[in-house]
């Protein structure tokens, strides 16, 4: 953005001087009327110089976030310090003086060279410097809380830090902006509402996969224990068919105990005939085999007479 000379009229730059500060002793800047930048090492006091600026013009230590109290701004092994301020203004400059002592947290304020006060300072709105104004002064620490500012505050903070001082925050813009932020969120919400709806049957889904998922676990977890119990009444089973069978088995056996004393009766009778066969079939076998020898001689004793039968009938025959 490019401002006009008449624009910058009440904010022109003057030189200021920091004496004691917390990383400088004695400093001396001349800033210009166009954006200035201060470049330097770690603690070479760049952060000193903002903090000059926004405790020289009557700002409070919470605008910096560094520390509650004006004595923390003070160099160490310094019992005060002061910041010196020259400003630009139509018809005269203003020269602003704070003296800030360590002992009682207490600030002495010139104006022009005399005696005044922080409010007094405070009060001269012709400058319109808002060192609280986050749009206009911005320290390193504000950062975040810059960050986070809404759009309405931000417009809020711009319409103060560059609207001529005579016109108050114009809260129509405001009205109009947040009904645009209202039909923007209430378009958002039915879009999201819409989503919604149409992922509902797929989170229903999921959880019912889930449910599903879940039983299926628990399911799993109980079949060795639903295994066991089953084996135990099948077991249960086999044993009381066992007692059954074994008691028919006793019923069985002594309705049948008269026909095994018959049975044992007979067989105690048989078991003497059984060898009498045995040996009168030995007898037979061996007759058998008398007789079978007897018939063997008798056939040797037939060839050997055969031969003589025939020529004797040969001789008979011829005679």
């Amino acid at each position: 953005m490019n401002y006009t000379r008449s624009t910058l009229s009440n904010h022109q730059s003057k030189p200021f001087t920091l004496g004691a500060r917390i990383a400088v002793t004695d400093c001396y800047v001349h800033p210009g009327p166009n954006p200035n930048m201060i470049v330097g090492a770690n603690g070479t006091g760049k952060s000193s110089i903002v903090c000059a600026i926004c405790l020289g013009l009557a700002g409070k230590t919470t605008n910096l976030g560094r520390g509650d109290k004006v004595g923390l701004y003070v160099k160490r092994g310094c019992n005060k310090g002061s910041v010196e301020i020259k400003l630009y203004k139509a018809g005269g400059n203003l020269v602003i003086n704070r003296e800030m002592h360590v002992e009682n947290n207490q600030s002495v304020w010139l104006l022009n060279g005399r005696h005044s006060s922080q409010k007094a300072v405070e009060e001269v709105k012709a400058l319109q410097i808002q060192v609280s104004n986050l749009c206009q002064f911005l320290s390193q620490e504000k950062v975040g809380e810059f960050a986070k500012m809404t759009k309405i505050e931000l417009l809020e903070a711009t319409e103060k830090s560059v609207g001529p001082p005579e016109i108050k925050f114009n809260g129509v813009l405001v009205l109009f902006f947040g009904r645009m932020c209202a039909r923007k969120k209430a378009s958002a919400l039915e879009k999201f509402k819409q989503r919604k709806e149409r992922n509902k049957h797929g989170v229903e889904r999921y959880y019912e996969k889930k449910r599903h998922l879940d039983m299926i676990k628990m399911l799993d977890k109980k079949k060795p224990w639903v295994e066991y119990e089953t084996a135990c009444n099948e077991l249960e089973g086999v044993k009381k068919e066992r007692e059954d069978a074994k008691k028919q088995l006793k019923t069985v056996s002594e309705s049948q105990a008269p026909m095994l004393k018959k049975i044992q009766h007979i067989d105690s009778q048989l078991r003497p005939i059984e060898n009498q066969m045995k040996d009168e079939t030995a007898s037979v076998r061996e007759a058998s085999q008398k007789c079978k020898r007897k018939r063997d001689h008798l056939d040797s004793k037939h060839r050997e007479v055969w031969p003589c039968f025939l020529s004797f009938c040969l001789i008979f025959i011829l005679s």
